[in-house]
Formats: C-alpha cells, sequence, structure tokens
C-alpha cells in the first residue's frame, strides 16, 4: 500500500489557500453593501492602476457583487473537490479519480488565472500529478 501523506497535505495547503480566496470574495459582498467602503476601495484602486485603465465608480461597484459570489463559488468547488479527493485518497482506495479531480481542478483555475487562486491550483496540479505517477515500491523476493 502506498503511503499518501505528501499527497494529501498538499491538498490540504491548496484547500487552504482557496479559503482565503473565499474571505476576498466575502470582502467583496461587504464592501458591495457599504457605499464608504467602496468608494474607498475604488480611490484606493485609482491611485494604484493606470488613468487609462480606471473604470468608471459605477462600473466598478456593479463588478462587485457578480465578481465576490464567482469568488466564493470557484473557492467552494475547489475546496469541496479537495475534500472529496482526499476522501478518496484514504486508505489508498481510488487514487486514479481523486488524482484526476485535482488534476482538472487546478489546471482549471492555473488556466483562468484567478490570482491568488493561482497557487491553490499549483499545489492541486502537483497532488494529482504525485497521485497519478506515484508506482508502489516491489520488493524483491530471494
Amino acid at each position: 500500500m502506498i503511503s499518501r501523506k505528501i499527497e494529501i497535505a498538499l491538498i490540504i495547503l491548496g484547500a487552504t489557500v482557496f479559503a482565503f480566496f473565499s474571505i476576498t470574495g466575502i470582502n467583496m459582498l461587504i464592501i458591495n453593501q457599504d457605499e464608504e467602503a467602496a468608494l474607498a476601495a475604488y480611490e484606493q484602486i485609482s491611485l494604484e492602476v493606470e488613468d487609462d485603465d480606471i473604470p468608471t465608480f459605477e462600473q466598478f461597484s456593479d463588478m462587485l457583487f457578480p465578481g465576490g459570489i464567482s469568488i466564493i463559488a470557484i473557492s467552494g468547488v475547489s475546496i469541496i473537490v479537495g475534500m472529496v479527493s482526499i476522501f478518496l485518497l484514504k486508505g489508498n482506495k481510488r487514487p486514479k479519480p481523486a488524482g484526476i479531480l485535482v488534476l482538472i481542478v487546478g489546471g482549471v483555475i492555473g488556466f483562468l488565472q484567478f490570482g491568488i487562486a493561482l497557487f491553490g491550483s499549483l499545489f492541486y496540479l502537483i497532488a494529482g500529478l504525485l497521485v497519478l505517477f506515484k508506482k508502489p515500491k516491489t520488493e524483491l523476493q530471494v
């Protein structure tokens, strides 16, 4: 039987990154409800971004709610897939589906490049590759 401690640890690290990413989505929803906080965030972004790329305040506030919901949904799905994969890896029950699940989720999120979630997707990709390519040790019988 193969020990899957490293893969499980990588999936837990990835799920933790996605949990922090979901906090960003929750903050976006909170800022959307508070006009003062939204204006302060808009002013901060306008200081950091070039003048040509700045959306209007109305466009900015209209993007907060759908952006927050999408970040929370992506993070939630990623965390659920990670937990399902850990369940499948426990006791080496079904490692191939677990590896494929985390590879797909890590690949899609890595391809779409959702900011800090890129680190979580890297953890998922590494764990998925380890699950699929790790072979059991063969013992020589003499």
